[in-house]
């Protein structure tokens, strides 16, 4: 009978070992789970950030196209603006050229009027010398 109460007594001391050890697993086979769980729901917020940083790089891709279509657009309109600029300045040139080719004339003009005055003058005087 000792030999059985003994053996009994194993048993159960090896039966609450098992059942500590079984206790002790579920135990981590919760916390590993939870650990699991967070971890799932930390790489589902990472896809979701990098999803949406693709979208965002995806649209600074297509402003940044549209800059540099609007920058040729400008460099064409630069060099409409420098076309006319040139055309204006010869046109100025050209105007300058004109203005002082009228000056030049006027003042001929003006010194040949003083010569014809200075000569109506001697004609009147000779025309004088004879009414006498």
């Amino acid at each position: 009978i000792a030999d059985i109460t003994g053996f009994v007594n194993t048993i159960q001391k090896e039966s609450k070992n098992v059942r500590e050890s079984l206790q002790v697993g579920y135990t981590e086979v919760e916390e590993g789970t939870m650990q699991i769980k967070t971890t799932g729901k930390t790489f589902n917020k990472i896809s979701k950030s990098v999803t949406s940083m693709v979208g965002e790089i995806q649209q600074i891709s297509i402003n940044i196209e549209s800059m540099a279509a609007n920058s040729e657009i400008m460099g064409s309109s630069i060099e409409e603006i420098a076309a006319v600029s040139e055309e204006s300045a010869a046109g100025v040139e050209e105007t300058s050229a004109a203005t002082q080719q009228i000056s030049s004339s006027m003042e001929e003009v003006s010194g040949n009027s003083e010569h014809l005055a200075a000569l109506a003058e001697d004609l009147s005087q000779m025309v004088n010398k004879f009414k006498l």
